[in-house]
């Protein structure tokens, strides 16, 4: 069941149109652009959104086929598990669910372990009908986790969005991902995080609902 979006909201991206005029983007990644400048209110993501071949496409479809959400954060999980509920209700999993509670000696971060379990155990149980969409908004190490298990031969997902934030491994993981043979969305350099991810996925999921 559709929900007509909030009048305040409205008006909030008819301003965001007025000010970032013609883009050159089609109607998806329109609303994945103006959803991420009304989540960050920072007009110069645009220059940093890009969109490999068919990724709105590729998303779309695999959550019209029933593909599931995997997020790198519990706040991400949240902001979406709402949308998706409305729209197509889509399976949402925080791939933490699957991370230990606590880290032994071990490099690796909770998030890399949670991935690299939560992955191969879909693997495991053959479920992978279609490739879930992948949203990281915090970990930069389970974007790498992830790439390093496709660099395996490991089923891939339908489409990454790759937009972890912060210093440390981050702009390492985006151009990895960025010069992979991976559908995916990202926004280079250090600026992303939970909100910026999940309204992505969020106007990827109203668009395959509408």
């Amino acid at each position: 069941m559709k929900k007509t979006e909030h009048p305040i909201f409205l008006k909030s991206i008819e301003y965001i149109r007025s000010q970032i005029g013609l883009t050159g983007l089609h109607s998806v990644q329109q609303s994945v652009l103006e959803r991420i400048i009304h989540s960050s209110g920072d007009f110069s993501i645009q220059s940093d959104l890009r969109f490999s071949s068919n990724a709105c496409e590729d998303a779309i479809h695999a959550l019209k086929m029933g593909a599931k959400i995997l997020t790198d954060t519990y706040m991400a999980e949240a902001a979406v598990s709402s949308v998706a509920k409305r729209t197509l209700n889509t399976n949402v999993k925080c791939i933490l669910e699957m991370a230990p509670e606590f880290l032994d000696s071990s490099s690796k971060t909770r998030s890399a372990i949670g991935m690299q379990k939560m992955w191969l155990d879909m693997v495991k149980k053959e479920d992978f009908s279609e490739g879930p969409i992948v949203v990281i908004g915090s970990a930069p190490s389970a974007l790498m986790t992830l790439l390093d298990l496709i660099q395996e031969g490991i089923e891939r997902p339908s489409v990454i969005i790759g937009m972890p934030v912060g210093f440390i491994g981050v702009s390492e993981s985006k151009t990895r991902l960025l010069n992979s043979d991976c559908s995916h969305i990202v926004l280079e350099g250090s600026k992303g995080g939970a909100s910026l991810a999940a309204a992505t996925v969020n106007a990827l999921l109203r668009a395959a609902d509408s």
